[in-house]
């Protein structure tokens, strides 16, 4: 790998380079060895191995210079790897994972070393941040939808309570489209799948004047949905979206640019249904629990219902069969629209960044809680949300230093509707809530130079945020739901202070403290009395780390971090039961400690391997006790959702060269996860053991790489397993299938 160039470590934003990939391979030695080869004559085309900047500290760096276990990928390796939708980068990064209720796009849940979302309600934020160019999406649904034409993918782990616009106990991952180009560009991609799957994207970009560029993009999603209602015959989880983005960018002077950005999705399509599983070995009250393991596989029955989980579907318990009696449908609906203006101007000793930017998404889902025939229990809820934030950045540098400070706004309207119109003895239920946020921040971050090899970093950020609440509750099952309007503030001082080292020109280590901060906020569905509207305080963190990147042998590129966090008043929702309703809590403290390691390396010449693994150990500190299906837990002790001990993965490639022909790349990926529970109490029923999914491509590419054929296949395995599960009765619950085995074929052309 080439040396970090220390002459730019204290460049300002006006004085960083423009294209945001240096075009220099990790393995440029590599390259050099390949390129005497005939046999391989594109290999530094379609290798994945490359030097990624990224802007994880509001400015331009290697990856490999920030003090901070960030993760990345380029867009073109994205598109090479064959990463279609936005989460499927958790399978390749140490300890992250996610699990999503009603599916991917509508409620997905990040969790980074074990924190998330313990929380269904869309009045709520993640302590994992999204971020798409810049810009903080405050509900992550319908995001995925517009995660396309990337320049770049970048996953911060531990808490973010400095730089960025949502102080985050967890981390971020930030999505980086790709921008106008000075030169003509276009590219078009269609593939055909499994479930009938038909997928077309393309882009175009390039000089409308002189000082004018623009870059329009687009991505169609179709499929016939790979779940079959048993009920009904219709299908199920199926997509129909459309995403698109629009910018314009103009050189407004030699040091001033302006980029607009305008972009939107819509998506019409059936629910993800539930697999339903009965917890008894007799359809009688009192019978005994049947193991976990007869559960999860459909074959134990319930008092309530009185037919097993396999029953329910006729027998084909598996993801590709459920069952839903639904009689309003399981609709799911979400159009998101977003703008956004970003302003750089360079001046002489500075840099100033103004981004401002709206957001809105109109969402409505409607699923059947209970997976079965039986009209039980069928829900559904409505979100229409409106956000404003404005950023001001100043940036500059010195001989011996490197300064960021800002100040940040954020305003989010949101209005929820909570509804379960049918139910086992025809009750009616109805929440409406409005939940308004206002947030505003000052921040700041100075790197000075102590030595030529030691620099101190340190940060401080200063937040305050106000929620009110107002819920309206209509009919419902809960006598003593009522009207109510709460409010609550919050503030909070966070920050960063560390040491980074560099005993070579190619290797850092550091340490660091950093703390990072959550506010409270209210629950939005299923509150039984007044007692459960009451606001939930803040969530608060301190995490310790320490971290090595370094290259060996020139070309091995090898990064390590080791951490341990305490939260302090973890933030989690607990579904009591349908009569009991929910509880959005402050659990208790936890504590996490773990390890992450990723390399990169050249195996051959034409051979290749992105590995990486993470160990993390989770534990509650905490007093409170939870019943769950007539049994009560204990939350101290338990580790938390989502959270395996251990995690590991692998992305294998080979390239053939084919003398003139053109090339053949052979990828294979493999990620594991051990055992772990999908729920807070850690009751059996949600315990899910071990699994891994194993992902296969063979794609060949022209001599100019202008076109490209792929044959692709996901879960090669055929892997079953559950992204979430919960229990709704006293002996019965319900789990969401991930999903089965695809395959399809792909076509790329570019210019």
């Amino acid at each position: 790998m080439p040396a970090p160039n220390r002459s730019n470590h204290h460049h300002s934003d006006a004085m960083q380079p423009k294209t945001m990939f240096t075009g220099r391979n990790l393995l440029a030695s590599a390259i050099a060895l390949t390129a005497a080869f005939s046999t391989v004559p594109a290999l530094s085309q379609q290798s994945v191995l490359e030097e990624v900047t990224v802007t994880a500290q509001k400015r331009e760096q290697s990856m490999q210079d920030v003090s901070v276990a960030v993760s990345a990928f380029s867009g073109d390796a994205i598109d090479k790897m064959g990463f279609e939708e936005g989460l499927d980068i958790t399978q390749q990064v140490p300890n992250m994972n996610f699990f999503a209720i009603f599916g991917e796009a509508s409620s997905p849940s990040v969790s980074l070393r074990g924190i998330s979302l313990v929380n269904f309600s869309d009045s709520w934020e993640s302590p994992v941040s999204i971020y798409v160019d810049d810009v903080y999406r405050g509900n992550p649904a319908g995001s995925a939808i517009q995660l396309f034409d990337l320049e770049r993918v970048e996953v911060l782990r531990g808490p973010q309570g400095t730089l960025y616009g949502r102080n985050t106990t967890g981390g971020l991952v930030h999505y980086v489209s790709r921008k106008p180009t000075e030169e003509f560009e276009a590219n078009v991609s269609a593939s055909i799948g499994s479930y009938a799957e038909r997928i077309l994207e393309g882009s175009m970009s390039g000089p409308i004047t002189d000082s004018v560029r623009g870059r329009v993009a687009i991505k169609s999603t179709q499929n016939d949905g790979w779940q079959t209602n048993t009920v009904t015959g219709d299908k199920l989880n199926d997509t129909d979206s459309f995403g698109y983005r629009t910018q314009l960018e103009f050189d407004l002077t030699e040091s001033g640019s302006l980029l607009l950005n305008v972009h939107g999705s819509s998506a019409d399509q059936q629910s993800v249904g539930f697999a339903h599983m009965g917890y008894l070995q007799e359809a009688e009250a009192g019978a005994d629990k049947c193991s976990v393991r007869v559960i999860q596989r459909g074959g134990c029955t319930s008092a309530t219902f009185g037919f097993t989980g396999a029953e329910a579907v006729n027998g084909k318990f598996d993801p590709e069969h459920v069952a839903s009696g639904a009689a309003e449908g399981l609709g799911t609906k979400i159009d998101t629209f977003g703008t956004s203006a970003t302003l750089n101007w360079d001046f002489e000793n500075f840099s100033l960044t103004s981004i401002t930017a709206y957001e809105e998404l109109d969402k409505f889902l409607q699923d059947d809680g209970d997976g079965t025939a039986v009209v039980w229990f069928d829900e559904q809820y409505a979100v229409d949300a409106e956000q404003y934030t404005q950023e001001f950045r100043l940036s500059g540098s010195t001989e011996s230093s490197n300064w960021v400070t800002g100040v940040y706004y954020y305003k989010d309207d949101r209005g929820l509707l909570t509804e379960a119109p049918t139910t086992a003895d025809g009750l009616w239920h109805r929440e409406i809530v409005t939940l308004d946020s206002a947030s505003w921040a000052l921040f700041g971050q100075l790197e000075y130079d102590l030595s030529s090899t030691l620099t101190l970093v340190s940060g401080l950020r200063y937040t305050e945020e106000e929620r009110d609440f107002t819920q309206d509750a209509g009919p419902s099952f809960y006598a003593d739901a009522v009207d109510t309007r709460k409010d609550l503030s919050d503030q909070a001082i966070t920050g960063r202070i560390g040491l980074d080292w560099r005993p070579a020109p190619d290797t850092l280590a550091y340490a660091s403290y950093s703390t990072g901060f959550k506010s409270g906020g209210f629950s939005g569905s299923y509150n039984r009395n007044d007692l459960a509207t009451d606001p939930v305080g803040a969530e608060s963190i301190n995490n310790f780390e320490l971290g090595l990147k370094t290259t060996l042998a020139e070309v091995y590129r090898l990064n390590a971090a080791a951490f341990r966090y305490t939260v302090q008043d973890f933030q989690a929702q607990v579904f009591i039961s349908v009569e009991e309703g929910s509880v959005i809590t402050n659990a208790g403290d936890v504590t996490g400690t773990g390890a992450e390691v990723e390399l990169t390396a050249p195996i051959t010449e034409n051979f290749e391997v992105i590995a990486g693994a993470g160990w993390l150990d989770t534990e509650f500190d905490s007093e409170q006790v939870i019943g769950v299906a007539g049994d009560f837990y204990t939350l101290d002790g338990n580790e938390l959702p989502s959270a395996p001990g251990l995690t590991y993965n692998v992305v294998a490639r080979y390239y053939l060269g084919l003398e003139g022909n053109g090339e053949l790349v052979f990828q294979g990926d493999y990620s594991w996860q051990d055992d772990h529970y999908l729920q807070i109490e850690n009751d059996p029923y949600s315990k899910h053991d071990a699994y891994g999914l194993a992902n296969a491509k063979v794609s060949w590419h022209s001599p100019t790489d202008a076109y490209s054929l792929e044959v692709f296949a996901r879960n090669l395995a055929n892997e079953e397993y559950f992204t979430y599960q919960n229990t709704l009765g006293a002996d019965w619950g319900y789990g969401v299938w991930g999903q089965p085995r695809t395959a399809g074929l792909r076509f790329n052309w570019k210019m």
